[in-house]
């Protein structure tokens, strides 16, 4: 009986930590952009210097966005595109973007969006996220 217990005390405490593991996850930020009330692209220039990353986001501050598609161009030439097609509201983000090969230094992310407001000369932010 104390074995049991002492087994599901362990299995419980594993799991734990493990959870914390996963939560203490940290996004860089690598650049934010303001969106006015038009279709818009922008370039996020992230450099070799910044080092490799997995996986990668987009946040929306003050007004909603409607994300098109995206572009990331790695340092060995390669590309990955990205059909989005999300309305995200403020606050919000895009799905995390699980960045695909072995060498995933960033050399630029090329975004396509609009602002979703209501009034002429609203503004929203948008912010890259990277996470290694």
């Amino acid at each position: 009986m104390l074995r049991k217990l002492f087994i599901i005390s362990s299995v419980l405490f594993a799991l734990t930590l493990g959870t914390s593991i996963v939560s203490a996850q940290n996004w860089e930020n690598l650049g934010s952009r303001t969106v006015n009330d038009r279709a818009d692209h922008d370039t996020w220039n992230v450099g070799a210097g910044k080092g490799e990353f997995r996986k990668i986001k987009l946040t929306v501050q003050h007004r909603a966005v409607r994300f098109i598609k995206l572009t990331v161009k790695f340092e060995n030439g390669q590309t990955q595109d990205i059909e989005l097609r999300n309305n995200i509201p403020a606050g919000g983000s895009t799905r995390v973007i699980d960045l695909v090969g072995t060498d995933r230094r960033i050399d630029k992310v090329d975004v396509w969006y609009e602002a979703q407001t209501v009034r002429r000369g609203a503004r929203s932010q948008v912010t890259l996220h990277g996470m290694k």
